[in-house]
């Protein structure tokens, strides 16, 4: 909304004190234009005014949670079910709002009410398949998420939950066509592609796996996971060179990785090229504020080096 059309509803609230509908206008307006203390402000005042309105309660729980006040939030929606419990809005937020809380199964019981009511409501299937994949409960993710993929089969997103959610089953196959479709849709969903690359990897097939990486890589320069990975079965086939182009653009997208060095620093050992193993060896060591292993192993490492040249 652009800064004329807040100033008439502005305009319209201040002019007609009386006029809640115009207040409530103007508080949303608020909200949705990222002043969510003053649009906060706003609702409280008419909470006192219609302190039986769910609509205002449902509202203001939606503020808070902007505002990262999730308990408030919590109550607040549920203030607003306890006047209205059969509004399937206010489930819906209520149990997403818990669901990142991780407080799965209030989420499921308010999701399992939202399509009591509405069979078709997608986006709760999608949910509920998320709950079950965070449980680990694959069976029943992958209902939940085939039910979301059937109302809605451009849903990228719950396909590939439903892909993943088949694989943990043992369904390789029908995980595997899933993301073809995603990336046939989508030829930039780079975890598709390392999904895919994951099941390869794990089946020995790693001329795919690499293709898959590749892949990855090239759609996410920054996915730090795929590369190792990709180097890790490069390395492992001797292909030290591929490898060793992989981790230079890498550290020119990261510079300030260390783990990038030290793994560019093994390749190096394995290509004899001794000044460069060194050199990396010590950048790692530069930059060890950002290494994810032991530093003093990296030291002893070079230290150990040292001591053969001498």
């Amino acid at each position: 909304m652009d800064e004329n059309e807040l100033n008439t509803l502005k305009q319209a609230a201040e002019n007609n004190p009386e006029d809640y509908k115009a207040k409530e206008a103007y508080a949303i307006a608020l909200s949705d234009s990222g002043d969510n203390e003053k649009a906060l402000k706003l609702f409280m005042e008419l909470k006192n005014i219609f302190p039986d309105n769910a609509e205002i309660y449902y509202n203001i729980g939606i503020i808070l949670e902007k505002l990262k006040y999730k308990e408030k939030a919590i109550q607040a929606y549920n203030k607003a079910l306890s006047i209205n419990n059969t509004d399937t809005d206010i489930m819906f937020n209520l149990a997403v709002l818990y669901i990142n809380m991780n407080k799965l199964s209030q989420a499921e019981e308010l999701l399992l009410e939202v399509i009591k009511s509405d069979a078709n409501d997608q986006n709760s299937y999608f949910q509920l398949g998320e709950i079950y994949t965070k449980q680990k409960a694959f069976d029943k993710a992958v209902e939940y998420l085939q039910k979301a993929v059937q109302l809605d089969d451009d849903d990228l997103i719950a396909k590939f939950y439903l892909a993943y959610a088949y694989k943990m089953t043992g369904d390789v196959q029908t995980a595997i066509k899933l993301y073809e479709q995603v990336i046939a849709k989508n030829p930039d969903y780079s975890w598709a592609y390392f999904n895919l690359a994951s099941i390869y990897t794990e089946q020995n097939a790693e001329d795919k796996a690499i293709f898959y990486l590749e892949r990855t890589v090239q759609t996410n320069p920054l996915d730090k996971k795929a590369i190792k990975l990709l180097v890790k079965i490069l390395s492992k086939n001797k292909k030290y060179v591929a490898a060793e182009k992989i981790l230079k653009k890498a550290i020119t997208d990261m510079p300030d990785d260390a783990d990038l060095y030290y793994i560019l620093a093994k390749v190096y050992k394995e290509l004899k090229s001794k000044l460069n193993y060194i050199k990396y060896l010590k950048q790692t060591i530069q930059k060890k504020e950002t290494f994810s292993g032991s530093i003093n192993k990296v030291i002893q490492e070079l230290e150990e080096n040292d001591k053969k040249t001498k």
